[in-house]
């Protein structure tokens, strides 16, 4: 074993001791609050444009009375979107471990979002369990059968699903109690409407397991398949032809995972954009264009939800499929809200059609997004609350 992974193991195994002499000392002290019926939101703990921001947005507007607090790090560009409604507590802060403890319901997006070490409290889960009830918000309405988020892994007493689809198979799949599972719709979902689309083509691929386990010296990563592939898009001279005789704008916004190999993509055509976190609301992005190209990106979900249309380009189904995510209920092909193609000569043809087009959404995925979505308003914060009142009592 060489120094550096020495060094690691020794690093992970003083950070578990640290995080177990401080819950067991603050144990006590946190339950003092236990009286004051907190509720603790969050999403991964960096960050506040998902579900757990917009459901503590409601919360404070419509449920002052409601003690509710939201965790984010001080240096987080999302600290903004939150500060306005008070009640903000700095992740990993001493007040971030007494309400961790203290609160009667932890509300996250991710697994244990709410936890000051996700990572540690994830591993630990049978032994340190604080009291209370957890609620599962989601990051995105979820399409494959993923173990990670079975009930005998997440724990979860509130499980919330944003399509009716969904809903059947998380149910059916999932291990969890009948009235642990519901469908509300995500609180992400309220706003999407009084929409202002302008003609802009938004590309958001998601992530890939492979990259994180990669090297990250930039290199490796720049000469896998993920990379060339979606560049090679982006530089394609017939499709940014296309774009700027219409006036198109294309935005390239990858997925939170994939944002730290940014500077591998690259344009120089004057209609396209690179889009970091940092800088850019994919809220905003997903209410202001007409058309998403994505791979297998829950955000999809999002789009066909306003019912603009989709294009899905998966030149790698097979591998991601095999090592990433195991297929679940959902069918690309017979249940998606767009064309589907593993060509990058016949995924332009397509774009330039839509363009051309006027970005009309074809009625055969109209009909498909209505039918997943039956639930289609701006309550979903409001049933999303009922049911953790609900889980309280």
């Amino acid at each position: 074993m060489d120094l550096k992974r020495i060094q690691a193991a020794v690093r992970r195994r003083l950070i578990r001791q640290i995080e177990f002499a401080k819950y067991y000392f603050l144990y006590p002290f946190a339950l003092l609050f236990r009286r004051r019926d907190i509720w603790l939101v969050a999403e991964r703990g960096t960050d506040a444009r998902d579900n757990g921001f917009y459901l503590f947005r409601y919360l404070r507007e419509k449920h002052p009375e409601k003690k509710v607090y939201y965790v984010i790090t001080a240096d987080s560009a999302d600290r903004k979107n939150v500060t306005p409604y008070g009640n903000v507590v700095r992740y990993r802060s001493l007040k971030h471990y007494l309400l961790f403890i203290a609160a009667r319901v932890k509300i996250s997006t991710h697994i244990l979002g709410f936890s000051p070490r996700r990572g540690f409290y994830t591993a630990t889960l049978q032994r340190l369990r604080p009291p209370g009830k957890t609620v599962f918000l989601q990051h995105g309405v979820t399409q494959s059968d993923i173990k990670q988020l079975y009930a005998e892994n997440t724990r979860a007493d509130l499980f919330i699903c944003g399509a009716k689809p969904e809903y059947d198979f998380v149910r059916a799949r999932f291990g969890y109690k009948p009235d642990a599972v519901r469908y509300t719709g995500f609180a992400r979902f309220d706003p999407l409407y009084d929409l202002q689309t302008k003609k802009q083509i938004l590309i958001m691929p998601t992530w890939r397991r492979a990259l994180a386990l990669m090297r990250s010296d930039g290199q490796s990563v720049a000469e896998t398949e993920f990379v060339r592939r979606w560049n090679r898009l982006l530089t394609n001279e017939k499709l940014l032809s296309a774009a700027e005789q219409a006036h198109v704008e294309i935005v390239f916004y990858p997925h939170y995972e994939s944002q730290k190999y940014l500077e591998l993509f690259d344009s120089s055509a004057a209609c396209v954009t690179i889009a970091d976190f940092a800088h850019y609301d994919v809220q905003q992005l997903l209410k202001e264009s007409a058309l998403l190209v994505t791979d297998y990106s829950s955000i999809h979900f999002d789009f066909a939800y306003m019912q603009k249309p989709c294009v899905y380009y998966q030149f790698d189904r097979d591998e991601f499929y095999a090592r990433q995510y195991k297929e679940g209920y959902f069918d690309h092909r017979t249940m998606g809200f767009g064309e589907v193609t593993e060509d990058e000569d016949a995924l332009c043809g397509l774009l330039i059609d839509y363009i051309s087009s006027g970005f009309a959404l074809k009625e055969i995925y109209r009909q498909r997004s209505a039918a997943f979505f039956p639930l289609h308003d701006d309550q979903n914060c409001s049933r999303i609350y009922e049911e953790i009142v609900r889980l309280e009592h």
